[in-house]
């Protein structure tokens, strides 16, 4: 974790994101792996068990923080379970955080980020138009019931909060929102660019693009095109053990593609 952030800063990152979660909030014992994962990773293996094994210990975190501060760079995370965001947002005090494309059927989750206040990065990988505008809603309405202890959540309660002035003017100041194809590594026939720039002529929010093309070339296509926001895996060496390192990014690569 250290020498990703010290690669990632001598690369030229604004920010260093990690993945906090516990193995028993996210899956169940019996989950199968997605295919990608099948490939790179021990078949023996369940998705729990990687999982479980890849986890961060949380008491490493304040010293992960420290060492992005003194390299210039932002630490960020994404949470995936409650537990996770508790800690994130109350224990280590992040102001940005990322909702990652999985959750974004995930109602509980969504309203327990929204209602942090923090500003958010949301990936919407597998997610169609219409899913996208009802998060977009669910966000509003946490955002605008921050400071209320009872709340009423349903989809009419989410369609008046993304219509309202102020639910419009809390999601330009605290969302962007990500286009992202949820394949490993995505073919260029399915990136489908587009997406992002309709997103943002619909809903007027900052956009970005979260990648898993192999390469940089579709990261540089995204910024040209208005881009605020780059998401890339990178890693310290393709060939090493776990799921993601084949279509990551190496230092060298990394740093021509910023």
């Amino acid at each position: 974790a250290f020498k990703l952030i010290e690669a990632g800063a001598e690369a030229g990152s604004d920010a260093i994101k990690f993945q906090t979660f516990k193995a028993e909030s996210l899956v169940t014992k019996s989950a199968a792996k997605a295919e990608y994962q099948k490939q790179t990773t021990d078949l023996n293996e369940s998705q729990f068990a990687m999982l479980k094994r890849l986890e961060l210990n949380w008491n490493i975190y304040p010293e992960l923080i420290s060492y992005c501060e003194q390299k210039g760079v932002e630490f960020l995370s994404t949470a995936f379970d409650q537990g996770s965001l508790d800690f994130l947002v109350h224990d280590l005090g992040l102001k940005t955080l990322k909702i990652p494309s999985g959750e974004m059927t995930n109602g509980p989750l969504l309203l327990a980020y929204a209602r942090t206040g923090c500003d958010l990065i949301v990936s919407t990988g597998m997610a169609t138009f219409a899913e996208v505008e009802q998060v977009l809603g669910l966000l509003a309405y946490g955002l605008l019931t921050i400071e209320e202890s009872n709340l009423n959540p349903s989809f009419a309660a989410f369609q008046e909060a993304f219509h309202s002035v102020q639910g419009q003017k809390l999601l330009q100041e605290k969302v962007t929102l990500l286009h992202c194809t949820t394949e490993y590594p995505a073919p260029f026939e399915d990136i489908n660019l587009n997406a992002m720039i309709t997103m943002r002529n619909s809903f007027g929010l900052k956009i970005g693009y979260s990648d898993h093309s192999e390469g940089i070339t579709v990261p540089i296509a995204a910024a040209a095109l208005g881009a605020k926001f780059i998401e890339k895996h990178f890693t310290l060496d393709k060939a090493l053990s776990g799921p993601d390192h084949q279509a990551s990014l190496d230092p060298k690569e990394l740093k021509e593609m910023i």
